[in-house]
């Protein structure tokens, strides 16, 4: 029997596990702010109580349904802020560990986005140097419409309440950063829905202004912010925590899953087009040359892994939209339409307009 997509998705790679220390604190925040958090545990494999161990882990899609039930309960009374509120560095494990004893915020803002994956593989961070400002610009990686502002609005919220725990406050107004109404200035995060009337209720306790109805999700800070010093400033120590997270990540891809499916699932979430084999090695932090080499020993290539998905993303947009064929090979990714029409023969036989004609039947396997 074919895999259903929610099995598929249990066989993803260890970074694709939420720590469970993170479902129990948003299960107590919910219950913190007058509900009842049994219902987000109905129907799962697991209680709270099996949350408890510091190395519990579950799956992404337990996760996501764990926190659509927490946002329908609490999501109103601004749940967003009050769990950014409880996260606190020492539930961040390694990683926080790495952030709090970084040199300074910048080194404190790169592990952050390289390991991110590790405890929220929701979303993944994007650091883009500006000419007077650094944009950390945040990027689902999983189709969760449903929880998207309420994840990018929390990790925004946690990263600047720690930020402002942590900096070193002397070092801070020495560069220019001494709090001014009780907000760090030239610091901003942005987002693009509505502003919720929550908000309201818990400004005066953000370190800075949240922005809402922009372009897209991003917090902003001015480039010098990024040269003051961490509190526990220790570079020994945090070099020590990258390591233990860098085997933490090495450890996920080795022993929790198969590669091929795990780039093929990532591929899947993410719109055309697709991204590079370099741009692939990147997100698994390993060299090109090393992924070409894993996806060999598994009688691979990337190029075959993202044909397949190509294959099946033109045969969904064929037999269930109305999009022609040159809008269809645009939004896959080929600016020519002639190479996805050679490709589509090659994929099935058969063009693409004959395809659609012929109706759903299944196409012949003859691969990518």
């Amino acid at each position: 029997m074919a895999n259903t997509r929610a099995e598929r998705e249990r066989q993803m790679l260890g970074m694709f596990l939420v720590p469970g220390v993170y479902m129990r604190v948003m299960g107590d925040t919910v219950r913190q702010l007058g509900h009842d958090d049994r219902p987000l545990y109905e129907g799962l494999g697991f209680t709270r109580d099996d949350l408890q161990a510091t190395d519990s882990r579950i799956f992404v899609t337990d996760a996501i349904l764990m926190a659509e039930r927490a946002v329908a309960l609490a999501g109103d009374q601004g749940l967003s802020f009050a769990l950014a509120r409880e996260l606190r560095v020492t539930i961040h494990g390694t990683l926080g560990f790495a952030a709090l004893t970084s040199p300074t915020v910048e080194g404190a803002l790169d592990s952050v986005r390289r390991y991110l994956q590790l405890r929220a593989p929701f979303l993944s961070v994007i650091i883009r140097e500006m000419e007077q400002e650094t944009l950390v610009q945040m990027r689902t990686e999983f189709d969760v419409p449903s929880l998207y502002h309420f994840l990018a609005e929390t990790v925004m919220a946690t990263l600047v309440m720690l930020a402002e725990q942590l900096v070193d406050p002397e070092d801070a107004r020495a560069h220019g950063f001494e709090l001014e109404g009780g907000k760090l200035p030239g610091v901003s995060a942005r987002l693009t829905c509505a502003e919720p009337p929550y908000y309201r209720y818990f400004a005066d306790q953000l370190p800075v202004r949240f922005e809402y109805g922009r372009e897209t999700e991003m917090m902003i800070f001015p480039r010098d912010f990024l040269k003051i010093r961490m509190r526990l400033a220790d570079a020994d120590a945090s070099e020590m925590a990258r390591s233990q997270c860098e085997f933490e990540l090495q450890k996920a891809l080795k022993e929790q899953g198969d590669i091929v499916i795990a780039i093929r699932n990532m591929l899947q979430t993410m719109p055309g087009p697709l991204p590079s084999l370099e741009e692939m090695a990147e997100r698994f932090f390993v060299s090109s040359r090393t992924l070409k080499r894993r996806l060999a020993d598994r009688e691979t290539t990337y190029r075959e892994i993202m044909e397949e998905v190509l294959k099946d993303r033109a045969i969904q947009l064929l037999r269930y939209t109305n999009q022609s064929v040159s809008e269809i090979a645009y939004e896959l990714g080929y600016a020519d339409l002639s190479n996805f029409s050679r490709a589509f023969r090659k994929w099935t036989g058969k063009s693409a307009s004959e395809f659609r004609e012929d109706g759903p039947d299944p196409a012949p396997e003859l691969g990518p």
